[in-house]
């Protein structure tokens, strides 16, 4: 199986809270504190060097100026002063150090080595036997499973161990192996390797758009520009509303909220009931300050996955009932609250065209297409309204009046016009 044949590989990997200043990536301690000026750090710079060129660098020396370099945010500078270091007097705890900076600039296989230098030094040593499983484990499941049996019981590491061993040992077909450890290290928050192993994914199976717009994902929660990745992943599927939602993900970790807002709106009318879409609208909405459109996000998002009904109370033992599963529709619980919600405002346009399409989704054709067609009628220039109908002619084998719905959006200056021509194939830049 490849992974472009399964859309939906990625369902399971939750949708991340996004924490946009103070990441702490996988550094030591030291590089996140501002101990000193900039003035004050070339200074002592500029010391060291001169008490080297008289004395010489000695292993303590090459550590300290590979310190101050990386105070001053030159990380490869402080990586080749510590491993001329190690080179002369290898120190577990330099070691350590010098691992984390390999796996923040993706140099895993010279990763690898330093923590096989650091398990010479010391065989139990537990830290370097978590980082060669979490390494190990995108590529070789097999040899990575030792590593993670020492540590399952271990009170830092057990329950990370405890999640890999358990994909590791699921007995499913490769690719969702990678992906699901892929997705749980995005969930612990090892941005770097949850990147490393997104781009195995991809490259191993190819084409896999998901992965690749989740290898944007993780380099933007890293500061690093992701805007390849993602454009080569919308290329690969212009009409996945996960892509488009992860766009809109990476453009709101960079600030750029009205491209995020663009990008989440495409996602939106390409899966109109989707919860967590609606959700990630409330937070771009925020970044915008559009209170009262964040706030009607939010609740259409809850209401969706069947937590409250259409006067915003909450609904007892939602959770057992209100899975929303992506292409089959909501719960019944949110499509009757989705109901009563459009019976209370009646001049909602939108709101009746997204019941109507969930009742299409449902398999419930006729009913649906009789609210979204009403909808049309009443808000004949909404290019909203205008996608999901065209879409639920495309379902019903209506091609010409789908067409000429798509052709009309394509031409308008909205977001929707970039899918409407997708899904015509129509070429845009």
């Amino acid at each position: 199986m490849t992974a472009a044949s399964s859309p939906r590989l990625f369902i399971r990997i939750l949708v991340f809270t996004y924490v946009l200043l103070g990441i702490g990536f996988l550094v030591p301690s030291s590089a996140q504190e501002d101990l000193t000026s900039p003035y004050t750090i070339f200074q002592q710079i500029y010391k060291l060097e001169s008490q080297a060129a008289s004395a010489g660098w000695t292993a303590n020396r090459l550590r300290d100026m590979g310190d101050l370099w990386e105070r001053a945010g030159q990380i490869e500078y402080a990586v080749s002063y510590w491993e001329r270091s190690v080179s002369i007097e290898p120190t577990v705890d330099l070691l350590q150090r010098l691992t984390l900076a390999y796996i923040n600039g993706q140099m895993f296989d010279t990763a690898l080595a330093s923590l096989g230098q650091i398990q010479q030094m010391d065989p139990t040593n537990n830290w370097a036997i978590y980082y060669t499983a979490l390494i190990l484990a995108p590529i070789q499941p097999e040899a990575a499973i030792p590593y993670t049996q020492e540590l399952l019981l271990h009170d830092t590491y057990g329950r990370t161990m405890q999640d890999l061993y358990s994909v590791l040992n699921s007995g499913r077909d490769p690719v969702y192996i990678v992906s699901e450890i892929a997705a749980l290290y995005a969930d612990r928050r090892l941005w770097p390797l949850a990147e490393y192993a997104f781009q195995y994914a991809a490259e191993q199976y190819a084409p896999f758009p998901d992965a690749l717009a989740y290898t944007a994902l993780m380099r933007a929660m890293q500061g690093k520009d992701s805007t390849e990745r993602l454009r080569e992943a919308i290329e690969l599927a212009p009409e996945s509303s996960s892509i488009r939602m992860i766009a809109g993900l990476e453009r709101r970790i960079n600030r750029d909220y009205e491209a995020s807002l663009a990008a989440l709106l495409q996602a939106v009318i390409l899966e109109p009931t989707n919860p967590v879409l609606y959700h990630e609208l409330n937070l771009t909405y925020q970044g915008l300050g559009s209170t009262d459109s964040a706030e009607d996000a939010e609740f259409l998002s809850q209401l969706l996955a069947g937590d409250i009904d259409q006067d915003g109370t909450e609904i007892a033992n939602s959770e057992s009932d209100s899975i929303y599963i992506p292409g089959l529709g909501i719960s019944e619980t949110a499509l009757t609250s989705l109901s009563r919600l459009v019976e209370d405002k009646p001049d909602d346009q939108w709101l009746r065209a997204v019941y109507g399409w969930a009742l299409v989704e449902l398999g419930r054709i006729e009913g649906g297409i009789t609210l979204i067609e009403a909808a049309l009628a009443n808000a004949p220039d909404d290019e909203r309204v205008a996608m999901i109908a065209a879409q639920a002619y495309l379902r019903t084998g209506q091609l010409t009046q789908a067409s000429a719905l798509l052709t009309t959006v394509a031409d308008s200056d909205t977001p929707y016009s970039e899918i409407a021509a997708s899904i015509l194939g129509i070429p845009t830049d």
